[in-house]
């Protein structure tokens, strides 16, 4: 799937699948149709920017892309209703079964549809390429790990020292 139009493609039937399953009646499942669909198109805007798919899809390269590039273009609105997004179908609505039917609808039937449409249009619009920030954030991850190791022998070195004087003082 590594051409971001069949993820455009993807991203409008797994939405038309949310639709049937509103209809049925079944809105957990229709969260996760709905929120399938988001994350879809998520990752076809990265294709379309030049990030590999296998990078796309993960949340730790994907998402932090993702959230710079649609923040410079200046659309913070739809970052804003993908966190909502994330929160009210994925999290509360999928995972916790929490969200009310009648919310699940309407985000579903005019929110994620009209996210879906200006994403693509949006999507269709940019001619960019930043394939090199998988290797920026691969850099940024390999320190991440480097600082969390150095963390962690920092505190066996503090454990040692409290463990010599304690020792000493109980002499």
């Amino acid at each position: 799937m590594s051409d971001y139009r069949s993820l455009i493609n993807k991203a409008f039937s797994l939405y038309e699948l949310a639709i049937e399953k509103i209809d049925q009646g079944d809105f957990l499942d229709a969260c996760e149709k709905a929120w399938g669909a988001v994350e879809f198109m998520r990752k076809a805007m990265l294709v379309k920017v030049g990030i590999s798919y296998d990078a796309a899809k993960t949340i730790q390269y994907g998402i932090p892309i993702f959230t710079r590039l649609i923040y410079k273009l200046k659309r913070k609105d739809l970052l804003e209703k993908y966190s909502l997004f994330n929160y009210k179908l994925h999290v509360m609505g999928f995972y916790e079964g929490t969200t009310e039917d009648w919310e699940v609808r309407e985000l579903i039937e005019k929110d994620v549809y009209e996210w879906l449409n200006e994403m693509r249009r949006l999507i269709e619009r940019i001619d960019i390429n930043v394939s090199k920030a998988e290797e920026i954030i691969k850099e940024i991850e390999k320190r991440k790990r480097k600082m969390i190791s150095e963390s962690a022998s920092i505190a066996t070195l503090r454990e040692q020292l409290n463990a010599l004087t304690e020792k000493a003082l109980s002499k």
